[in-house]
Parts: C-alpha cells; structure tokens; sequence
C-alpha cells in the first residue's frame, strides 16, 4: 500500500518499503567545537517544531553505556549531530515545557540526555506509540516500514561509536534515525487519536519520564554463563573477585568487560584456579597485551578468594528473598492458590488485550499481575476496592485501570 509523506519524504510503501538511503539535506557535519555547539544550539532555538532526537552508544566496545553521538532534528531548522565528548554540556538548548521531544524507545535515551542536560518535559515516544495501537514489530526500522512505507539501513547499528574521526556513512545512518521521527509522529499521533487511544499514550510517556533510572542488581557476577559447572564456594569466590576485579580495569581504562577479559577466560580460572603467574597466563585471555598489564591485580583477586573464610565465601545458590514475591517459577509449589488466581489473571487480560489488538503485557504488565495475585484478596470485595488499590500501589495507569478493573474482579472472584 502506497503511503504519502510529508516533509519532503519520500512516498512509501508497506508492502514494499521504499529505502530512505540519504538525509534530504545532505549529511550534517558532526559539531565537536563550543563555537559550532553554540551556533548549533541557537539555531534549534529558533525552531518551533518539535525536537526529534536520538542518541548512539558503544555497546560491547566502552564500559557502561554513555552516549558518543546525539542526533537533534527540528523541521523548521534541520540537524545537528553532537559529539558529547567533544561539547558534554548541551543544556544551553532550553526548551519550554510544551515543547515535544520525540524518540524512539525513550526509557533507553532519556538518562544519555540527561547526561549532557538534555531534559524533556513533554515526550512523544515512537515506539510505546506502535505498541499502544497494536503493532507486533516495534523497532524504528520496523515501525518506520509500517507506518511510513521507507525503510532505514541498520548496518551500523552495533557500531564502535567511540571511534574518532566518525566515518561519513556512520553519520549518514545517524541522521536518517531522526530524519523519520516527526513524520511517524504525525502519523502515529492521527491513530491513537482516530482509535481514542491519546490518553492511554499521555499516561505512558508522563509515565516514563518520572522513571528513576533503573539499579545495578547485586551479585551480577552470578550471571556470567557457565557458573553453574563450578563445583565450590571457593571456586564461585575466585569467580567473583576476578569478575569485580575486570569491572574495576574495565572502567578504569573505559573497555568493554568481555573486550578485556571473555565471561569464558573468568570460568576457566575460577574452575582451576592458578597458583602463580605463569599458569595464570596459559589462559589465552589473560595472555592478550591488554589484560597481561594487569597480571598482578588478577593474581591478588585469585589469592583473596583462595584465602577467604568460610564465611567470607558466596552460597552456591542466591537465597529467596524472605519477604517479598518470589520468582514465578516457585509459585506453583510454594502457594497453589496463588499460581491458580495468576493463571486466570493472565487469560483475563490475554482475551481483553486480543478484543483490543494489542499485546497483553501492553495492557497491563506482568509484574503488576504477580502482584496483584500473590497474596489472597479479602473475600467478600467484590466491588474491586482491593483490586484497585493494588493495582494503583503497583504502578498501573489509570487507562490500564479503567480497563481492566471488571474483567480482574471477574478473574480473582469467581
């Protein structure tokens, strides 16, 4: 199906999505000085569009998640594409609070924003928008194939985008990512509209942008692959101290882990400990020229978890929290009931989600039906007081509520 775009796109088409190969204005130059930041920012100023942005990270080449390009679009002015570690302070580009910022995926975005003191007040999130009106596939390629008939070259998507200079290509892909943005908001904006579905959209990105930005779990050592082959205490205590020990190098030198030392290598040693330095290095990733600098620091790691205590030493299992829902593997034999009320929970929500034709975890989440279900309701509310109330310390919207509340007391009443 043919489809007509605006702003200068090009007219797509669902069936056989046309590619949006380069910017309409040609690719920005990256700005990596205070005097070009500044006359970028004073540009965007003047624009009364709303502001299209996105953000490029490297993933499995830096430590953590920072950002190493910001893409910024108004239609009335153009783009821009920041280097943030060139000009990290982007906050002169103050907006007011009616003015909409549009991204994809935002929960993914906002905290690099925030980091260069980009602060959306008003959001518009492409992708929670897709899903609200039903759509399966919800990536930007996928969502702009939909809606706009183009499609987007993804072939530097899981790029190094630390490297200095960036290549022209790079700054190619970087650009068309925000190029679509305002026309899918148009488009999608009209649907949630025509489906009266805006309200339910206005509650998810309010939602969002109040977020905190999610905890590091403790214990993430324990999720390295291959753990469960250690036979010991001490063997998991030699995998733990070599695995904080490559987290402390790894942001030290700003390295991936796994770059520095594989999840592999850190099995391996822990499952044969080395007693000194020459057998430390017949491991081939300890052997690299990056990570044998550190010999010295792997070698103490290993020492302190051969010399730990008994009680210094980690449980061969995590221990289920006392208080609290359990994973919901346990639920069927630890409370029956309780994997019981969730079942007709999720097949409640299942059948209302499909009369709307959006995902079940879209309607309501399934965090909050684990805590709706896991412990007995009061017998006897069946005017859904309880169940709203839950519902409401659990973090359901209000449109999630609205919906849900009849076929719920059905659910945990009948």
């Amino acid at each position: 199906m043919r489809i007509t775009n605006s702003n200068g796109l090009p007219t797509g088409d669902s069936d056989s999505p046309v590619l949006l190969a380069s910017p309409r204005h040609g690719v920005p130059a990256i700005i990596d000085t205070p005097s070009a930041a500044h006359a970028a920012i004073e540009s965007l100023r003047q624009g009364a569009t709303p502001i299209a942005t996105d953000v490029e990270r490297a993933h499995g080449f830096r430590y953590g998640a920072d950002p190493y390009l910001v893409q910024i679009r108004r239609e009335d002015v153009g783009t821009f594409l920041f280097d943030p570690v060139a000009v990290p302070d982007l906050s002169a580009l103050i907006t007011d609070r009616a003015t909409t910022w549009i991204l994809h995926d935002a929960e993914q975005d906002l905290h690099n924003l925030r980091q260069v003191g980009l602060k959306p007040y008003t959001l518009f999130d492409t992708m929670v928008a897709a899903r609200l009106i039903g759509a399966q596939r919800f990536g930007l390629a996928a969502v702009t194939e939909q809606f706009l008939g183009l499609s987007l070259a993804k072939d530097h998507q899981a790029s190094d985008w630390s490297v200095r200079p960036l290549p022209t290509g790079w700054l190619r892909y970087a650009a068309l990512d925000v190029e679509v943005l305002t026309e899918l908001y148009r488009k999608l904006a009209t649907r949630l509209h025509d489906l009266d579905r805006w309200e339910w959209a206005e509650e998810e990105f309010a939602d969002i942008l109040q977020r905190p930005r999610p905890e590091m779990k403790p214990d993430r050592w324990r999720k390295v692959p291959g753990k469960g082959a250690l036979k010991s205490r001490r063997n998991l205590a030699v995998l733990r101290e070599l695995w904080l020990t490559r987290e402390t190098i790894a942001e030290e030198i700003n390295i991936d882990p796994n770059r520095l030392v594989r999840n592999s290598a850190l099995i391996r040693a822990a499952s044969m400990p080395p007693r000194n330095r020459r057998t430390l290095l017949s491991i081939q990733d300890f052997r690299s020229p990056l990570a044998r600098e550190y010999s010295d620091q792997w070698m103490r790691a290993i020492h302190r978890a051969r010399f730990a205590s008994e009680e210094e030493l980690p449980l061969r299992g995590t221990s289920r929290p006392q208080a609290g829902i359990p994973e919901i593997r346990y639920w069927a034999r630890q409370d029956p009931d309780a994997f019981a009320r969730l079942q007709k929970v999720r097949a409640a929500v299942s059948e209302l989600a499909a009369s709307l034709d959006i995902a079940p975890e879209v309607l309501l989440e399934p965090k909050v039906q684990r805590y709706l279900c896991w412990a007995p309701l009061e017998r006897g509310r069946t005017t859904g007081d309880e169940i709203e109330e839950r519902l409401v310390h659990s973090g359901a919207r209000k449109w999630q509520r609205t919906l849900c509340i009849n076929a719920l007391i059905g659910a945990l009443t009948s």
